[in-house]
Formats: structure tokens, C-alpha cells, sequence
């Protein structure tokens, strides 16, 4: 994915992702509230989903995800794991 991006473009996406990440988490604990893992909690779980989410595409085989969408489907994978974190969290709290 970054085979010809220079290492001051790789720094400069990790910085854009982790400043995303920080206000995307902070609107995520606005929205579900107590069910989330606070601001930065949200966004250590929003950007270790999206590396997650980018080693994901990059196992599919070539092809079958277009280049333009490898980001989007990042991006939907770190919401998926947000969701089933919350979800799971749900499950084995007490009521």
C-alpha cells in the first residue's frame, strides 16, 4: 500500500489518520454514550480497526476491491470493530 509513497507522505497519512481518528472517536462517544470506551478509547479502537481494516484488503486477492475503495473499506471495517466492541460490552455488563 505505501510501496511508493516517501517516508515524510507515510508520516504525514499516519498523522492525518490519527488526527481523524481522534475527532471521529470523539462524535462516536457523543453518539452511543456510555457503550463506548470514551474519546480516546474510541480512537485507539477507530485506528487500530482501520490498520486492521487495511491488512484486510491487502489479503484479498488483486482485484476484487478496487483501488479507489481500499480506504472506505478500511474505514468500515474500524467501524465494524467499534460496533462489535460496544456490542460485546453490552453483552457482559450488568444490568
Amino acid at each position: 500500500m505505501f510501496a511508493g509513497l516517501s517516508s515524510e507522505m507515510v508520516l504525514y497519512f499516519a498523522a492525518l489518520s490519527v488526527a481523524a481518528s481522534f475527532f471521529v472517536g470523539n462524535a462516536m462517544d457523543s453518539v452511543i454514550g456510555a457503550l463506548g470506551f470514551g474519546p480516546l478509547g474510541n480512537m485507539i479502537v477507530l485506528l487500530a480497526g482501520f490498520v486492521i481494516g487495511l491488512n484486510l484488503v491487502k489479503v484479498i486477492p488483486f482485484g476484487h476491491v478496487p483501488s479507489a475503495m481500499i480506504i472506505p473499506a478500511a474505514i468500515g471495517v474500524s467501524f465494524a470493530i467499534l460496533f462489535l466492541l460496544a456490542l460485546f460490552k453490552r453483552m457482559v455488563r450488568p444490568t
